[in-house]
């Protein structure tokens, strides 16, 4: 029962993680570039995968940016 509820909270912490990065870096990626990225493209004829690999990505500059900030912030209050 343990192993069930660990693996669901487990789901949950990486679910809550990537859509809390995807928004931050998915609006700081369409204020640089006027609007033109990340671009949606329609799920049929394969291009899930790509948009599966855009999500990772975008989370990933969210992630980034956001340590960017708390470096920055804490250089300049410290």
């Amino acid at each position: 029962m343990e192993t069930i509820i660990s693996l669901l909270l487990g789901l949950l912490r990486y679910l809550a993680f990537n859509t809390l990065f995807y928004l931050l870096g998915c609006g700081l990626l369409k204020l640089i570039t006027l609007g033109r990225y990340p671009r949606w493209l329609p799920l049929g004829n394969g291009h899930w995968r790509q948009q599966a690999q855009d999500y990772e990505l975008v989370a990933l500059f969210g992630l980034l940016a956001s340590v960017a900030l708390l470096v920055l912030g804490a250089r300049l209050l410290g």
